[in-house]
């Protein structure tokens, strides 16, 4: 019996450790954009250990210093599967019934790539290279929602190019340093809505702007020995000015406005600081902290001279749009376990918690939900192995109150969403 309980110790711990992560997870709220996760290894450990983590090529879009850590030309290659369901409920409507204010699954199925590769230059400097999406919103409202002037389609995607380099300044400290261009697009068009009781589906505004913007990143990456490491990163913020074609029609469907405008997506700093703890040859621990600064959104706009005034919106001349967005810095706290459960499969489970930036709009309805991540990983080979993650996320409820004109809106939000990701990894191993 005593053999036994030795023997099955390492199974123990983690029944343990993923019990405590389930029971104990809080509510995960998410920035003023859902994230999109870098790899599929990251849906199964929620993010934790990103900076820390040398297993995972994709976290060089995390922490570029790991990219000194892979001794052989790499490369990873991930698709993430994302299905989302929201539902927006009427809670009062001023000019009304409630119930019109009703919109089912207003979210949106898509398909998010990425790519990683690591080039050994010498013993001692390595080159890297990374593509993926920083964040991205898709919401879909019914053409004649009453407050289809604040609502509508909208779509916010971004997608990173980082090259990086690291460098080995010892056998325990690594350092990474990169640059980055953000290709951002950004689609809206809205609707009147109430406002235009005979035709509520008549467009109001559209817009479609594609823009660029740059940043920097650092990290550093400190092995205590081969089965303790800590990894410190951090990434600038940015604005991206998306330029298109910007349209406003009358509610006769006459043209009022059109020129091409610019509009600003804003992208966060972002600090992380993780560990990665291999505390048996099956068992290891991970876990994160990072931290998110949303100084540099405060409002959605767009500007032009030729814009005229719109008393009944509050639009002063040459402001075609404004959307206050009362975004707060955020934090994250993630904490994953993995379990080598023999020579070819390794399992993986994770969550975090997430402070919301408190910027939920009629726009972007939602930011606060819970997640739970599960994976795994299939070693082919020394050079090959295969990943699979999936992390569920339930959005809390939330209340949302806006006017418009002479109407009065108030909303509740509930939905859930399901990410799927797949991975290759292969290293050319002589």
């Amino acid at each position: 019996m005593s053999q036994c309980c030795i023997r099955d110790s390492p199974i123990v711990y983690l029944s343990a450790l993923l019990s405590l992560i389930t029971y104990y997870s809080p509510l995960t709220y998410a920035a003023a954009y859902q994230s999109s996760t870098t790899s599929a290894i990251e849906l199964g450990n929620a993010g934790a250990g990103g900076a820390a983590d040398t297993t995972n090529l994709a976290n060089i879009a995390i922490n570029p210093a790991i990219t000194a850590a892979f001794d052989h030309p790499s490369i990873s290659i991930a698709a993430i599967f994302v299905k989302s369901e929201k539902d927006i409920n009427g809670e009062y409507y001023s000019n009304g019934a409630s119930d019109a204010l009703d919109n089912a699954n207003i979210g949106d199925n898509y398909v998010v790539p990425s790519a990683y590769f690591a080039f050994p230059i010498n013993d001692k400097w390595s080159f890297g290279f990374a593509t993926f999406s920083n964040y991205n919103v898709r919401n879909n409202y019914d053409t004649a929602y009453p407050a289809g002037i604040v609502t509508g389609q909208r779509s916010l995607f971004t997608y990173e190019i980082n090259p990086n380099a690291a460098v080995k300044l010892t056998d325990k400290l690594y350092l990474g340093f990169g640059v980055s261009a953000i290709h951002g697009n950004y689609k809206l068009a809205t609707n009147y809505g109430a406002q235009n009781p005979t035709n509520p589906s008549q467009i109001y505004q559209d817009f479609s702007g594609t823009g660029l913007g740059f940043r920097y990143d650092i990290g550093a990456l400190y092995k205590i020995n081969k089965d303790h490491q800590f990894g410190l990163s951090y990434r600038s913020a940015t604005k991206i000015e998306t330029e298109g074609d910007f349209t406003t029609l009358a509610r006769n469907n006459d043209l009022v406005f059109e020129d091409t405008t610019t509009l600003s997506m804003a992208v966060p700093s972002e600090t992380t600081l993780s560990g990665f703890h291999q505390l048996d040859p099956r068992l290891a621990i991970q876990y994160s902290l990072a931290w998110y600064g949303w100084e540099n959104l405060d409002y959605v706009s767009v500007s032009h001279a030729g814009c005229p005034a719109n008393p009944d919106f509050d639009l002063p001349q040459g402001q075609c749009l404004i959307e206050s967005v009362n975004a707060e810095d955020s934090w994250k706290i993630a904490l994953a376990v993995s379990y080598k459960l023999n020579d070819v499969i390794l399992l993986r489970s994770g969550a975090s918690t997430e402070k919301a930036t408190e910027s939920a709009t009629f726009s972007i309805p939602f930011d606060k939900k819970a997640n739970f991540s599960v994976g795994l990983t299939y070693f082919a080979s020394r050079s090959l192995s295969f990943d699979m993650g999936l992390t569920y996320a339930r959005y809390e409820t939330s209340r949302i109150k806006d006017t418009i004109g002479f109407d009065d809106f108030d909303i509740s939000t509930k939905g859930n969403s399901s990410m799927l990701g797949l991975q290759l990894n292969y290293q050319l191993i002589d």
